[in-house]
């Protein structure tokens, strides 16, 4: 089997109406996407959803067999078609390919922007309705995340909440009253409350309070992140399959608490640190290979957030995959499992390429 062409479709899906200007305060005013086709000799065609322009890579991948770029990073904005095209040869769902599937249902949580309190709160009764039970939130400067945290609560008592400040909560001492603040509430973490290299700061946090923390893996490393305990949890956000399940390994492996052996191993023990998904794209595409992604990940235990397609007036696919009990069931038809929309993918459409 060969790559024979590769069909690039950018695209633009509005906000949904209550959410324009919210995103246009949010610097969202389009942040258009890309569907990308992978074409074999065999007729199986491969879908991807990723933001980056492909033609140079797509250039070096026409003519050779997708088996190749099996755990090849370097082909990541092409990545997910690749398994989408292997797995339906194979006649199996992407998971079968990744690895041992751990689950069947994959823990998600509903995704907003830094919008203002009442913004959040028809956002929250929302995602309640659409079977969520934990919601997630930019926090940033302008608004008072107490505000915005009593909102959500008022509006939906049964979503559990993660602020995100992305670092910007700064210091210790505010991220520290912040917390304090917001205790009362339904809290499942905070993410990077602070700048994520202060890990004396995050050890003076998990010493101050009670809520987890959950940061991004990579920054501080891995292993001073872990041996340090200066977290919770953590995300993974990587560009790759291969570095997706190399950070998953780490965190499926390590745990900040010494082993019983003594000193052999001292600082590390089986156990394991929770984990959530992030990914980067913009359709229920992305949607679907991340919980194929997820499913075989043992430490991927915490709700992960694929679903900023709902903030848009279009999935992009005819099958969306159903949020149940705060979990999506892993597809189980070959490839991806979901079906693109061809005639959405066609209104949106702003522009196409095709390399061959």
């Amino acid at each position: 089997m060969k790559i024979t062409m590769v069909e690039s479709v950018e695209f633009e899906i509005p906000w949904r109406k209550p959410l324009e200007e919210p995103m246009k305060w949010c610097g969202e005013q389009g942040r258009r996407g890309r569907i990308h086709k992978v074409y074999s000799d065999e007729g199986i065609v491969g879908l991807c959803d990723n933001p980056m322009d492909v033609r140079g890579l797509a250039r070096r991948m026409i003519g050779r067999d997708p088996f190749d770029f099996i755990l090849d990073d370097t082909v990541w904005p092409l990545q997910e078609a690749i398994y989408d095209i292997i797995a339906q040869k194979l006649n199996v769902p992407i998971y079968k390919i990744l690895g041992k599937k751990c689950r069947d249902r994959v823990p998600v949580c509903y995704w907003v922007h830094h919008f203002p309190p009442e913004v959040l709160a028809e956002e929250a009764g929302l995602a309640a309705d659409s079977g969520f039970k934990v919601i997630k939130f930019k926090s940033r400067p302008y608004y008072d995340v107490v505000e915005q945290v009593r909102a959500i609560s008022d509006a939906a008592p049964e979503l559990s909440i993660i602020p995100d400040a992305n670092g910007s909560w700064w210091l210790p001492s505010r991220a520290i009253k912040i917390i304090k603040s917001i205790e009362k509430y339904e809290i499942f973490c905070v993410e990077s409350p602070i700048p994520q290299a202060d890990v004396r700061g995050y050890l003076r946090l998990r010493e101050k309070t009670d809520i987890p923390i959950a940061i991004h893996m990579g920054n501080p490393d891995p292993i001073t992140a872990i041996s340090t305990g200066m977290c919770d949890y953590f995300v993974i956000e990587e560009p790759g399959v291969k570095r997706t399940l190399q950070y998953a390994a780490i965190a499926e492996y390590a745990s900040p608490y010494e082993s019983s052996s003594g000193d052999y191993g001292k600082g590390f023990r089986v156990g394991g640190m929770p984990v959530w998904l992030e990914g980067f794209g913009r359709t229920a595409i992305a949607e679907a290979f991340q919980i194929h992604l997820a499913s075989v990940i043992e430490a991927a235990t915490l709700p992960s957030p694929f679903f900023i397609h709902r903030l848009r007036e279009h999935p992009l696919v005819e099958d969306p995959l159903e949020v149940k009990g705060g979990t999506v069931r892993v597809p189980e038809k070959p490839g991806l499992g979901v079906t693109l929309d061809e005639a959405a993918l066609e209104r949106y459409c702003v522009n196409r390429i095709i390399i061959q």
